[in-house]
């Protein structure tokens, strides 16, 4: 038996928001990779795959739209679902991000259960067993 466990990459420039979703993770059976350096996320998805994304759009260097364009230019990452998470709740965002190809818009501040709901819902992610 493989232990191959779903991977997710974690894109926030808050420190804090990223100790939520290490948090939110906890139990479960998945491998998490976070930045809070866009450029250095994007220099790992480069050569790394992912099984689910979770991007804030306002971020110093690379903005999450400019996340969401240069994944869509990857063939090993067009089919990667990608959540953008962010405190912009304007229609044109939420249909920018839709063009874009981004599966939901998620309004900070999130709470660690939707957090699991959404790992679990988009890479099928196990509880571990804690014998």
């Amino acid at each position: 038996m493989t232990d191959s466990r779903p991977k997710i990459v974690v894109i926030d420039g808050s420190a804090a928001a990223i100790t939520l979703y290490e948090r939110s993770a906890k139990g479960l059976r998945v491998e998490m990779e976070a930045f809070q350096s866009p450029s250095e996320s994007l220099k790992h998805l480069e050569c790394h795959g992912a099984d689910l994304i979770f991007t804030d759009i306002i971020m110093r260097e690379v903005d999450g739209w400019g996340i969401l364009k240069k994944l869509n230019s990857w063939a090993h990452h067009q089919d990667t679902p990608v959540i953008v998470v962010t405190s912009k709740n304007y229609a044109q965002d939420r249909a920018l991000a839709k063009e874009l190809g981004a599966r939901e818009y998620l309004l900070k501040p999130l709470r660690s259960q939707e957090i699991r709901e959404i790992i679990c819902k988009y890479t099928g992610a196990e509880l571990l067993n804690e014998d």
